[in-house]
């Protein structure tokens, strides 16, 4: 009996080997590789994770048909150089806040609550920007961004 449950304890172990090392080096390999993150806009300890949309295609689809945008995360639209970029509601289903942002990465206005049903209306910046942060309707004042505040653009972790 001994040597049965002996025998039985081995071959249990044996197995679970041949199952556990491959899965070692494959947790080892992967740990060891930089995985890639979610983009985040910053400000201090205000983190707002997003999507990019930096180009023609992605801008001009931007948040179009979408049911909803995840609590607390944005899109950042990008551009080339700066300039008088319109936006507008078009296939919205809920409402925005529109930062606007200069080439140095300044909020240098807000257009808050903009609501899916302004749609034909255009909106633009009071002066040239580089980037333009869509968020949530409310979330600028519920987050306390201001004009004239700096926010810095991690796109890549290690």
């Amino acid at each position: 009996m001994v040597k049965k449950d002996s025998a039985t304890i081995h071959y249990v172990i044996f197995i679970l080997c041949i199952i556990a090392v491959p899965l070692l080096v494959l947790l080892f390999l992967h740990v060891g590789r930089a995985t890639p993150s979610q983009p985040i806009l910053y400000d201090g300890s205000l983190h707002i994770p997003i999507s990019i949309a930096d180009t023609e295609q992605s801008r001009d689809q931007g948040l179009s048909g979408t049911v909803s945008l995840p609590t607390n995360t944005g899109k950042l639209f990008m551009f080339d150089t700066p300039g008088s970029y319109g936006f507008w509601m078009k296939d919205m289903n809920y409402p925005l806040d529109l930062v606007w942002i200069d080439s140095s990465m300044n909020i240098i206005a807000i257009t808050p609550n903009v609501a899916a049903d302004t749609y034909p209306q255009i909106f633009y910046p009071p002066s040239p920007v580089q980037e333009v942060l869509e968020v949530n309707a409310h979330f600028s004042s519920q987050h306390d961004l201001l004009v004239g505040q700096h926010l810095t653009l991690q796109k890549h972790f290690d």
